[in-house]
């Protein structure tokens, strides 16, 4: 069984930030494959795909023209019935194609900041009911307001807002989350084991 990951990486200098991602997954001994965004065809998808996961992006939701540009994707993603996890960007893109608003904050997040976890549902599953975990962050956009057809999983204050960390599909096994998990440390592991939480869903 192989995990397919979605690099939407649209410059060829960030394409390598990815990588993250394949190191957690050669370490838990891992089958994947990797798509570009353009390249993605829906006609002739990898056999034995058992998840996807939607990697960030240096790109911008709200620019014009942008949405519009990862189409086949979200055309993808509704067709696929394999768990999805989108990382920042993934994340935004799911919540967009679910009807939410994308802002922006004052200021771009950079640094590691702490998460409250606010349903212990299965990629939060390591921790309890408002416990914090500390994961990376590294975006200026953010979901405004949970997408009808999901509930919100975690929260974290940014800037003085409240921004939808985690989220989840109410009947499907689609997942979204803020903050760069891939970006876990040996010092900050938090991140990391939420992305293998998600894994271990396959």
């Amino acid at each position: 069984m192989t995990i397919l990951i979605i690099n939407n990486y649209r410059k060829k200098d960030n394409l390598n930030k990815v990588d993250q991602i394949l190191s957690v997954l050669r370490e838990m001994k891992k089958k994947y494959v990797v798509w570009r965004y353009r390249e993605i065809d829906i006609q002739n998808i990898p056999g034995q795909i058992e998840a996807v996961i939607l990697s960030g992006s240096e790109a911008h939701i709200k620019d014009q023209g942008c949405f519009s540009k990862y189409q086949t994707e979200i055309d993808f993603i509704r067709q696929i019935d394999v768990p999805v996890l989108g990382i920042c960007f993934g994340h935004q893109l799911i919540a967009k194609a679910s009807g939410s608003k994308i802002k922006s904050l004052e200021n771009r997040s950079n640094d590691f900041q702490k998460v409250r976890i606010l349903e212990p549902d299965e990629i939060f599953s390591t921790w309890k009911l408002g416990d914090e975990i500390l994961v990376c962050q590294s975006h200026k956009d953010y979901v405004a307001a949970i997408p009808s057809e999901f509930v919100c999983l975690a929260v974290s204050q940014v800037q003085s807002k409240k921004t939808i960390e985690g989220m989840k599909h109410k009947s499907k096994p689609v997942y979204g989350v803020q903050a760069h998990i891939e970006r876990a440390t040996k010092e900050k592991p938090d991140g990391r084991q939420v992305l293998e939480n998600f894994i271990y869903l396959t």
